[in-house]
């Protein structure tokens, strides 16, 4: 923490769990401590994600493609049974207190804007699965290509999950096989049935996601 500096601009990533309540929150929580440290580990951070107050988390990222990925890495790391909302907030940083790790600064004004633009889109009912907004980058396409993946994510049920997160990581179809507990042409339906391709190149287009089998990968 205290190796955080104020930065003039970078990606301040906010995620909270959508339904937070239950009986099942202390089993989610401890699923998610877990697949944090995993993101952590993988994916590189100015201000690794922690945890705030309740089931939220925050973490600050260099660019927007880095927070995108950790978003992502995330959300997929406890999907299907711990689903997460994102807002991404692009500008300064501001250090107040790096021991206790305050931060303020219009990035994360704007990463406040983005979840609760998450929250208010996704109460329609024509767009209930979307689960991410960034705010500070003017794309126009940026919003429609997270809106489709979000609305593909939503669909996705079970072991479909971990066939993505496979192909997103390099493995082979027999590999993610194996680690699912499946059959090669099991797996290759998954693949086929969900349209599972075209969602990792979406995903890969918009994070650089680094993989296993290439090392070599830029992470910026």
């Amino acid at each position: 923490m205290a190796g955080m500096k104020s930065q003039s601009k970078a990606a301040a990533l906010l995620l909270d769990v959508v339904g937070s309540r239950g009986d099942s929150r202390a089993l989610r929580h401890e699923k998610l401590i877990s697949a944090v440290d995993e993101v952590n580990g993988r994916v590189e951070a100015l201000d690794p994600l922690r945890f705030t107050v309740g089931d939220e988390l925050q973490g600050v990222y260099e660019t927007l493609d880095g927070a995108l990925r950790a978003a992502y890495a995330l959300r997929l790391a406890v999907a299907p049974e711990v689903d997460l909302r994102a807002g991404i907030g692009i500008g300064e940083v501001k250090v107040i207190d790096a021991e206790r790790g305050i931060q303020d600064g219009s990035a994360w004004w704007r990463a406040r804007e983005a979840i609760d633009a998450v929250r208010d889109r996704a109460s329609d009912a024509g767009y209930r699965g979307t689960r991410t907004a960034v705010v500070g980058v003017e794309e126009p396409l940026l919003e429609a290509t997270v809106g489709l993946i979000d609305a593909h994510l939503s669909g996705l049920r079970g072991g479909t999950v971990g066939t993505l997160r496979g192909l997103l990581e390099g493995l082979s179809n027999a590999e993610i096989a194996e680690r699912e507990g499946i059959s090669e042409s099991a797996n290759s339906q998954r693949v086929a049935n969900n349209d599972l391709r075209p969602l990792a190149d979406a995903i890969r287009a918009l994070t650089v996601f680094v993989t296993p089998s290439s090392p070599d990968a830029a992470l910026e």
